[in-house]
């Protein structure tokens, strides 16, 4: 295996690896992770890096590639081409998910608005009952009145 990184920084890093039984540890003692590549240029390919390399608390940058370099050609780039399939029926499948929740969501959805729109109805009829038991209300109101004065408090 060759480590073809371009930088002698990289190269540097490289000789002060050490292996615990097989798993790569840099600098910062912290077990390599094994990765894959997925860029145009190294499709596929695998590679070492510090776990920490894509942290914020610490930045470490150790990388080495664990396999060799991929000639041009039809490999690679059925490799390549199979992933941006990959790629893309995983994106399928995250948006056929995210309709069906949003189905989901409207059916729960159209079920609440049926509800409010029944409660508006029974507060509608509840107001106009309200309006009429008024209504019946002041007209015995006004037909006592009336009785009183007719009569001079003397209804029977």
């Amino acid at each position: 295996m060759s480590s073809s990184s371009s930088t002698s920084r990289n190269q540097l890093q490289v000789t002060h690896v050490q292996s615990q039984e097989g798993v790569k540890v840099c600098d910062c003692v912290v077990p390599a992770k094994e990765r894959t590549c997925w860029k145009i240029t190294n499709h596929g390919r695998r590679f070492w890096n510090c776990q920490n390399s894509m942290t914020r608390l610490r930045k470490c940058s150790f990388f080495e590639w664990k396999d060799e370099e991929q000639a041009d050609g039809y490999y690679k780039n059925l490799l390549y081409s199979l992933k941006q399939k990959l790629d893309a029926k995983d994106e399928m499948s995250e948006m056929n998910n995210l309709r069906r929740r949003i189905a989901e969501v409207e059916f729960l959805l159209s079920q609440e608005q049926y509800k409010v729109a029944k409660s508006e109805k029974e507060v509608h009829d509840a107001m106009k009952a309200i309006g009429r038991y008024r209504m019946i209300v002041a007209l015995l109101f006004g037909c006592l009145a009336l009785c009183v004065l007719k009569l001079g408090g003397q209804c029977s």
